[in-house]
């Protein structure tokens, strides 16, 4: 049995009342992600911890390494790890 869930219904953007952001992959690609850049306190160090959401469909093994806008900040893409079936992916990210 294929699945055949559609993605895009959980990636709606926040200005059509869902909880994605708009952002921009590799220079040129529109998609939609759930972004967090939460705030992590390790070993007397702080900072942030931004990462993102998507569909691994958009996001392939090669994504490593390239872009992602959102809003203003291009971070680089440093890693890819499957999410539970693998239909999305967790990007962590750099600024």
């Amino acid at each position: 049995m294929a699945f055949s869930e559609n993605l895009d219904a959980y990636l709606v953007l926040k200005s059509a009342g869902g909880l994605a952001d708009p952002g921009t992959y590799d220079g040129a690609t529109p998609v939609a992600v759930l972004f967090d850049q939460a705030y992590l306190e390790q070993l007397g160090m702080s900072g942030t911890r931004p990462v993102a959401l998507g569909k691994a469909s958009v996001f392939p093994v090669a994504a490593v390494g390239k872009t992602l806008l959102i809003g203003s900040t291009t971070y680089t893409i440093k890693g890819r790890e499957p999410v539970d079936d693998g239909a999305f992916v967790l990007l962590t990210l750099k600024a």
